[in-house]
């Protein structure tokens, strides 16, 4: 049974209102403009509006319930149903995402209005960011599987294909293929010399694939086929044997003179009685070749390279597919796993770079204030390809050509030529072989974030539809990633203030811990960081830093401030701080897990601490770290009957302490970071006296 990990009352309450009362405002957000295309929601026999109705009331539900079974089993038949009938990966997983995006939208305005509390909001829009983060997962795994299933149909089908050739019905890749296909015509039909082309289907014009002809043949590669050439080939589909150079084919001669050939066998390649390219042959030596039984026998040669030819661009269009899938998989997985957005946007544009191919890819964000593009993320595989350091006064929106501004500004798609593009240096242009650069907006809610651009060794005209669409929907991505992490900041930034306020209280209470709780965690925060704590439990261990001494709050002040040694008493009294700061801390649903490094960071190593007496690994890390920052702090402050120890002196006792009151790995990695910072990490304060006797009696002194 799914169910969700984390919620709180007033978050749940809030994230059900927007559901339910506010429905309507919800909907409201979802605009006609956004994909999916009306065709995913007639399928189901519903229009759009209902169709987003149902979702958010089988979203209500599952959050009523505490239940995600029934909501994520209609996602995952959803998904499943659309792969199958050729909806796109992009349009399957913009459902949960574009819902997310009107539920956050909402719940900022009605912050800004302050109509709900910011931490109401932020639970609410994590609660929902949460179930739709599983939504979104449980789509992509449906249609990956799918799109597997039809692969391995795909696959089964092939092997039950005519296994004459046996080694062309066994090769997928295009061009090993037609490679192969030369060399069997050769053996098969007796030809000396054969060339297979792929055809416009528009101008009807040969694209030639393989070939072992004399590569002046075909000049550029492309041969003009003459009318009665085509209406042979492509209307009758019949092959066609064409002898010395008739006036009526003057392209096809044009072609048999450059080959010193007086006969050539020209053969339609048919897909489901479709004329898809053709196969060109001709033996100089023995121009008599073409008898009836030999093109007979090379008509089916060529219906099984054409099927062969078809099932490989299937193949190739099915593995595209599945690696674009993958790519949008890994980057739904991103968007709903991180908020740091400098890792996002790296990850980010090193996934668009491979799927699409590109010898660069570089993200530009827009900063308002400044008026200017600069870029933020790039990966690339051209040499030197860190061009961008070269931009650091970022590009300027004139600086664009006015027509790909104005595209981008509309949210559109634009394609510069290299040579006027301001992106990429002139002199950069003939070694790395950038022909186009190709712009994606990223945008929320028709306000321009930013710039993606990829740079292509093709013509602008030459770009793939699909990379634009995949592109697109990795813009979106981003776009959304960046809302969320910019209005988790902001919430953040909002939570922090409190914290730092409580900490205050706690200062007023004793003037002699003025500054003890910045410093506290800033050396808490480096130990962290040093040990490769993720951003999740660095911020969890910065709050339980700032509020680690909330509890005495609670201690009588003539206690806190006694300038001699404390009697028992007051020792066993001074010693409930940690669970006084816990109980304070308990209606606070974001300090949940500082929570617990707060009551236990007066726990030692060797099981000899307070309050629960826990041993070695039980005691959260989080507490171990700020049991180690809140000493060194403790012994670099003075206190009212003795002066600060130095550096060194307080080095020593927290290293003749590592295995007893401290975790050594803990205290191996502080040492490491005083020693990397030269010394410069310590914040000595001679004037804010430290009130922190316990901690000198339960080990230090």
């Amino acid at each position: 049974m799914s169910r969700m990990l984390s919620r709180s009352d007033n978050g749940k309450f809030l994230a059900l209102e927007l559901l339910t009362t506010r429905r309507a405002e919800v909907l409201s957000r979802i605009t006609e403009g956004e994909p999916p295309s009306t065709s995913f929601y007639s399928f189901l026999k519903l229009t759009r509006k209902k169709y987003f109705v149902s979702y958010l009331d089988q979203l209500k539900e599952a959050l009523e319930a505490d239940d995600m079974m029934d909501f994520l089993g209609n996602e995952t038949f959803q998904s499943y149903s659309h792969a199958k009938n050729g909806f796109s990966m992009k349009e399957v997983l913009s459902v949960p995402s574009i819902v997310e995006r009107a539920i956050t939208g909402l719940a900022a305005e009605l912050i800004d209005s302050g109509d709900v509390k910011p931490g109401d909001a932020m639970a609410a829009t994590l609660l929902v960011h949460e179930m739709l983060g599983q939504a979104a997962t449980i789509r992509a795994e449906s249609f990956t599987q799918t799109r597997d299933e039809i692969i391995r149909f795909y696959h089964s089908y092939q092997e039950e294909i005519d296994r004459f050739p046996s080694n062309l019905a066994a090769t997928l890749d295009f061009s090993t293929l037609l490679l192969s296909a030369v060399k069997k015509c050769r053996d098969l039909v007796g030809a000396e010399r054969c060339a297979f082309f792929t055809r416009d289907l528009l101008t009807n014009d040969l694209h030639l694939e393989a070939s072992n002809f004399d590569e002046k043949t075909f000049g550029d590669r492309v041969v003009a086929l003459d009318e009665p050439i085509v209406k042979k080939l492509v209307h009758q589909r019949e092959s066609v044997v064409v002898e010395g150079y008739p006036r009526s084919m003057p392209h096809i001669s044009a072609v048999m003179r450059t080959a010193k050939t007086k006969r050539m066998a020209l053969v339609p390649l048919l897909v489901r009685d479709r004329n898809v390219g053709v196969m060109m042959l001709d033996n100089v030596e023995n121009p008599q070749i073409f008898t009836t039984e030999k093109m007979n026998l090379a008509e089916r040669f060529a219906n099984k390279v054409a099927a062969s030819m078809e099932n490989a661009r299937l193949h190739g269009s099915e593995q595209k597919k599945l690696k674009e899938t993958i790519a949008l998989l890994e980057v739904s997985r991103l968007v709903t796993s991180t908020l740091d957005i400098d890792v996002l946007l790296s990850r980010l544009v090193q996934i668009t770079a491979d799927v699409c191919e590109v010898g660069k890819c570089t993200m530009y964000i827009y900063l308002e204030e400044n008026g200017r593009f600069f870029p933020t993320a790039t990966f690339g595989m051209f040499p030197d390809s860190e061009w961008e350091t070269a931009l650091s006064a970022g590009v300027l929106p004139g600086d664009i050509i006015s027509e790909e501004i104005d595209a981008l500004m509309r949210n559109e798609v634009a394609v510069s030529e290299a040579h006027l593009s301001p992106f990429i240096p002139p002199d950069r242009l003939e070694d790395t072989g950038v022909k186009s650069v190709l712009l994606v907006p990223i945008s929320s809610r028709d306000h321009l974030l930013g710039i993606m651009g990829l740079f292509y060794d093709k013509e602008r005209d030459e770009l793939d539809g699909e990379d634009l669409n995949l592109v697109s929907a990795i813009a979106g991505q981003a776009a959304v990633a960046m809302d969320n992490a910019s209005l988790y900041e902001d919430l953040e930034m909002s939570y922090f203030s409190t914290v730092k306020a409580l900490a205050r209280a706690i200062e007023v209470k004793d003037p002699y811990t003025y500054g003890h709780s910045e410093r506290v965690t800033e050396y808490a925060m480096v130990i962290g960081k040093k040990l490769d704590l993720s951003e999740w439990d660095l911020r969890n261990l910065k709050y339980a830093a700032a509020l680690h001494d909330i509890g005495k709050l609670g201690i009588a002040g003539h206690i806190l401030n006694k300038p001699g040694a404390l009697s028992e008493d007051e020792f066993v009294h001074i010693k409930t701080h940690p669970q006084m700061g816990d109980s304070i801390m308990e209606p606070v649903s974001f300090l949940k897990e500082p929570r617990a490094i707060i009551l236990h960071h007066h726990e030692r190593w060797d099981g000899k601490g307070y309050p629960e007496g826990l041993k070695g690994k039980k005691i959260p890390l989080g507490a171990r770290i700020l049991a180690v920052a809140d000493s060194f702090e403790a012994m670099m402050s003075d206190r009212p009957y003795r002066k600060a120890l130095d550096l060194q002196d307080a080095i020593k006792e927290i290293e003749d302490n590592a295995g007893t009151q401290f975790d050594p790995l803990v205290v191996t990695a502080f040492i490491d970071a005083l020693d990397e910072d030269a010394g410069q990490l310590v914040i000595s304060s001679s004037e804010a006296l430290e009130d922190d006797s316990d901690d000198a009696v339960s080990g230090l002194d």
